[in-house]
């Protein structure tokens, strides 16, 4: 797997741990879940950021990564 996608997963995985903390919060329940998420999420977020061949990856590569994973589900089919 490409350290680009990656990265996305990483990032787009932290915005879910965040809702599952507010949903664990709203239900009085601890958020476990949301915490494996979030740790997951950034190990997976800095993994592929070191293990980029250019450098660490940045906010600002996200819309490029995201659109070029879409490029790439599109060309699949």
């Amino acid at each position: 797997m490409d350290t680009g996608f990656l990265f996305l997963l990483g990032v787009y995985l932290v915005p879910l741990a965040f809702v599952s903390a507010v949903s664990a919060w709203a239900d009085g329940r601890r958020p476990t879940v949301a915490v494996g998420l979030a740790a997951f999420g950034v190990a997976l977020a800095v993994i592929a950021s070191v293990l980029r061949p250019d450098g660490v990856y940045g906010l600002s590569d996200i819309p490029v990564l995201t659109i070029e994973l879409f490029t790439r589900i599109w060309r699949a089919f």
